[in-house]
């Protein structure tokens, strides 16, 4: 059964709808606006610390150095996730595909992306491309400054579900499947449409593809597992674990899923 938002929240959907207009409509692109790094993350608890620094050994990688400190936590954090989730499943990791991101945000975690599957194409999609940031940057631009120096990878300004462009590898983090993520996001509840999305994903994953889905935890990971059932798609593997760097740390549920039965 699929929650109903109450009166409150249809009417901040309204207020939302308005603004996400507005600067979908006044949006425009000038020039990439990579962030200023952080150069060290600091304050970490000594656990994250330690599979941080195991993290840049094995991968090669330093996102500090390219990223403000909440964007590199967020690339450690997320390459951590697939890292672990990968093991625990002992499945072949798709490496040097074609790869989409499904509602991608600022695309802050590319990188990351690209460090663990080095794809061939990394597209990153989001309905939302004009939001203003801090510095008077918007989020299309600021995305393509996390983009800069990544070989074969996009930021595409568009809703998914009316996307038709096959992927060998599809990534959801934290797809949208009850309001109330939608509306902490400020954006309107017209684009909360898990069967839409779901249908989408599988539309696009080719034969013999992988979809790996991240979730807020077990009751949202239930929810969304069922709308990828109805869209025609299996569950591979499934796993828990912590996400890296919050205080406490918080569970998310990783799933792999491919073409149903």
């Amino acid at each position: 059964m699929r929650v109903r938002p109450g009166t409150v929240d249809r009417l901040r959907s309204v207020y939302f709808d308005v603004w996400f207009a507005l600067s979908e409509r006044l949006g425009r692109v000038r020039r990439p606006s990579p962030e200023e790094p952080c150069g060290e993350l600091t304050g970490l608890a000594p656990a994250a610390a330690r599979r941080i620094e195991e993290l840049r050994r094995r991968y090669g990688v330093a996102f500090e150095r390219r990223h403000a400190a909440r964007s590199a936590l967020l690339n450690y954090e997320y390459l951590d996730l697939l890292d672990a989730a990968f093991a625990a499943w002992g499945l072949e990791v798709p490496r040097g595909r074609q790869l989409h991101d499904v509602g991608c945000g600022g695309f802050a975690y590319a990188a990351a992306l690209h460090a663990y599957f080095a794809p061939r194409r990394l597209v990153g999609y989001d309905v939302e491309g004009y939001r203003r940031l801090r510095g008077g940057v918007n989020r299309h631009e600021r995305a393509l400054g996390h983009l800069a120096g990544l070989s074969g990878a996009e930021f595409v300004v568009a809703d998914y579900r009316e996307v038709v462009r096959p992927a060998d590898v599809l990534v959801a983090f934290f797809p949208f499947v009850t309001p109330a993520p939608v509306l902490g996001w400020r954006l309107p509840l017209r684009l909360l449409d898990p069967p839409g999305l779901f249908a989408a994903m599988r539309r696009n994953l080719v034969p013999g593809g992988r979809l790996v889905m991240v979730n807020h935890g077990v009751e949202e990971a239930v929810v969304a597992a069922r709308e990828a059932e109805a869209a025609g798609l299996r569950a591979v593997a499934r796993t828990e674990r912590l996400r890296l760097g919050g205080e406490p740390p918080w569970p998310v549920v990783v799933s792999a899923w491919g073409e149903g039965g």
